[in-house]
């Protein structure tokens, strides 16, 4: 009797040793799609983005009255803006 209890021990312990695996597997298995559409996700946002910057209409050029110009005088430092340059 101790020769069949052992061989059913050993019987269960290498199916639970399976169903282990395969429950390690599937886990596996579902952290890789998972993984993967949110690589998916992120991938089609960056490339929206991109291309609504490509395609977006650019701001009017408003920097040139921020534009400070410095020179040196004997007297000392002068700024100057670009709009005053101008005119």
């Amino acid at each position: 009797m101790t020769t069949t209890a052992d061989f059913g021990s050993a019987a269960l312990n290498a199916f639970l040793r399976a169903v282990g695996v395969l429950v390690l597997g599937v886990g596996a298995a579902l952290a890789f799609v998972f993984a993967f559409a949110a690589a998916l996700v992120i991938g089609l946002m960056i490339a929206g983005a991109a291309f609504a910057l490509r395609v977006w209409p650019r701001r009017a050029d408003a920097s040139g009255a921020d534009i400070l110009e410095a020179r040196r005088t004997p007297s000392g430092w002068v700024v100057e803006s670009a709009a005053k340059r101008k005119s």
